[in-house]
């Protein structure tokens, strides 16, 4: 249905589910934020945490929005289809072009409707938020719409990017940060806006834990690191680290940490907290991509292959390997992408990569085994293939 047309019906489900939505944030989420009411039409940008996130900031607003999301979520059939009756969310493709998503979140706006969006395009990994496209100003902007920034936090420890889906019993707040009416937007540069938007979704998961330390509890809370971790700050072996309950460990030279219930690390690994690890293998990227030389800076073996052809659809093409080089990127199934033609990268989860070219084609990566996709996002981002993964 076009929301626009039918806003009337859209405004009635979230009514009807609001209470619901409220519910499952306070209750099984732990969610703490007062109930808020801003000028609109209004456009909300918010930091990227969870999954739940649409749930947690829809459940402190009566106002009615429609939320930006991920096209894959219109390719699950009847939970499509539902979401589509409910909510109408304006779609935006994985590693796609975003022309498309920003006329459709002009339009809405420009209609008189409240539209949501989480314009990092990823949640966190380290606990920071990360980077937002300049582009997001411009269109606040232009939009004619109030600005609305919006800050969660605890949602990195309740929920992490590499952690699957269990959900650690903690506390999440969240709450309204700055209110811009469209003159006050005028009146400001792009530049100006972005610094504002930049200012007020930043969150660093590590700074809020040390000042108001909370424990987040659940059940084998280290496994899947290895989606996330990538390379043994011990040893330096690549690819050779394990998770299994609470605890991280490389099966090379047996070094091992536990995973604590704060979101520290405590063992024979040097590093003690994720951020830490993360930024060294940051700089191990440097270095590797400066060494690789003709070869392969790094790959990974059985990966399925899609080609993405629409919102609904997804042919597979095969399993095999994948293999970053300087000046391009292998494929499974013999498709070998010049770096000059990727026009985005990004991670869907914790390891479903989405690429996508100059020509429109969008490929979906997923593998059949716990790795760190985000390693390619990360290095492409290095070789100057991408500007920021959306």
């Amino acid at each position: 249905m076009d929301r626009i047309k039918n806003h009337a019906h859209y405004k009635h489900q979230w009514a009807l589910i609001h209470p619901l939505g409220e519910l499952i944030a306070r209750l099984f989420l732990h969610f703490r934020a007062k109930r808020e009411k801003v000028p609109g039409p209004f456009l909300l940008l918010s930091n990227h945490l969870t999954d739940q996130d649409p749930i947690l900031v829809g459940s402190a607003f009566r106002q009615h929005m429609y939320f930006v999301a991920s096209e894959h979520i219109m390719r699950q059939g009847f939970v499509s289809k539902l979401l589509e009756y409910l909510f109408s969310p304006i779609t935006r493709q994985k590693g796609g072009n975003a022309a498309s998503t920003v006329k459709g979140i002009i339009r809405t706006l420009r209609a008189g409707c409240n539209v949501a969006l989480f314009p990092e395009g990823n949640r966190t990994w380290d606990g920071l938020t990360g980077p937002i496209p300049p582009a997001t100003a411009k269109m606040a902007r232009t939009s004619g719409a109030y600005l609305v920034t919006y800050r969660m936090k605890g949602g990195y420890f309740t929920s992490p990017r590499w952690g699957g889906s269990r959900i650690r019993k903690g506390r999440m707040t969240g709450s309204v940060v700055g209110v811009y009416s469209p003159e006050e937007l005028k009146a400001m540069s792009s530049d100006e806006v972005y610094k504002v938007i930049c200012r007020d979704l930043y969150e660093d998961a590590w700074e809020t834990q040390k000042a108001e330390p909370v424990r987040y509890k659940g059940k084998d809370p280290a496994e899947h690191l290895e989606t996330f971790l990538f390379a043994c700050p011990e040893c330096g072996a690549l690819h050779t680290l394990k998770s299994r309950g609470d605890r991280i460990s490389c099966t090379k030279c047996g070094a091992s940490s536990r995973y604590l219930d704060t979101g520290l690390l405590e063992g024979g690994f040097r590093f003690a907290t994720l951020l830490d690890w993360s930024r060294w293998q940051d700089g191990l990227l440097d270095g590797m991509i400066a060494g690789s030389g003709d070869e392969a800076v790094f790959s990974d073996d059985g990966v399925e292959i899609l080609e993405v052809s629409s919102a609904k659809t997804g042919e597979k093409l095969g399993i095999g390997r994948i293999s970053l080089f300087k000046d391009r990127l292998e494929l499974p199934g013999g498709i070998v992408l010049p770096g000059r033609e990727i026009s985005g990268i990004s991670i869907r989860g914790a390891n479903s990569c989405f690429i996508g070219t100059g020509d429109g084609r969008v490929f979906q990566l997923n593998p059949q085994a716990d790795c760190c996709m985000q390693k390619y996002v990360i290095a492409c981002r290095k070789l100057g293939y991408i500007d920021i993964a959306v």
